[in-house]
């Protein structure tokens, strides 16, 4: 495979089977999705990305094509995943994107693995579960469980992701609700259920201080499932970390404001290679 070709495989790393997809051009960039995300989550961004750098997406054990192991994990397992596709596929020292549950896992490796990075982003992240988060974890399990429609599910879940901007435009809220119950492989209960029991039990906190890669935490200001400060307590900790906040966009600002995202996170992993 040329650098500039998109190329899907399957690897056995860590124990566990993962799918992947990697294309474009450049240095390493891997995106790390969140909680019951498979690597569709990055589909509205990924071709930006690749035009600067040879991007990486993969499903997290329990999500997509790859393997569903019988719980418990942790997220330092998925953490172990990432670090040990990376260095089968030959892509390190990569520069790595990790969003929501997917920033817990970048938060693990910055902290156990750094030697397989150069960079990383911390998207809309956060440093351990609060009260209101694990309230909030309780009732998507419950509607999991429960049997719901799968439009009824998501649509239920989009006011703690996205920003006004999206949510009152009702005919873009329905088309993304659609598109994600078009999603071709759909999380199980238990692939959702083992990786909310990761997260919920993960604290990155004591670690923080020993991180030694350049680090990005990045939040929009409109974000209410982790908010500014969570962010800025993870920024605190990390040694030379650097906060920036978007003005506008909420959890999902990935959807919301995608070339502003994508943008921010270019230019300073840019920068990064640079220095």
């Amino acid at each position: 495979m040329t650098e500039t070709e998109t190329a899907r495989g399957r690897a056995r790393v860590n124990g566990v089977d993962l799918a992947y997809e990697i294309g474009g051009s450049g240095p390493t960039l891997v995106l790390i999705s969140g909680l019951g995300q498979n690597s569709l989550a990055w589909s509205g961004v990924v071709g930006m990305f690749r035009q600067h750098f040879r991007t990486l997406v993969f499903d997290n054990r329990g999500t997509g094509q790859s393997e569903v192991p019988a719980a418990p994990w942790t997220i330092d397992d998925m953490a172990d995943d990432a670090a040990a596709l990376i260095g089968h596929l030959g892509l390190g020292p990569a520069a790595v994107v990790g969003w929501s549950l997917g920033g817990s896992v970048l938060q693990s490796l910055l902290i156990r693995h750094g030697r397989v990075l150069r960079a990383g982003v911390l998207l809309n992240a956060l440093p351990n579960y609060t009260t209101v988060q694990h309230r909030w974890l309780d009732a998507q399990l419950a509607l999991r469980r429960s049997g719901v429609a799968p439009e009824a599910m998501v649509t239920m879940t989009l006011p703690w992701a996205l920003s006004p901007l999206i949510l009152s435009d009702h005919a873009r809220t329905a088309a993304y609700v659609d598109a994600m119950v078009r999603n071709p492989w759909p999380t199980s209960y238990e692939g959702y259920a083992a990786q909310a029991q990761a997260i919920r039990d993960y604290d990155a906190r004591p670690g923080l201080p020993r991180v030694t890669t350049p680090t990005m935490v990045l939040v929009g200001a409109e974000d209410i499932l982790t908010p500014i400060a969570q962010s800025h307590q993870i920024a605190s900790l990390i040694p030379g970390a650097r906060l920036e906040v978007l003005g506008k966009g909420g959890h999902s600002m990935v959807l919301d404001y995608p070339h502003e995202v994508v943008g921010t996170i270019t230019r300073w992993i840019q920068r990064q290679d640079a220095a």
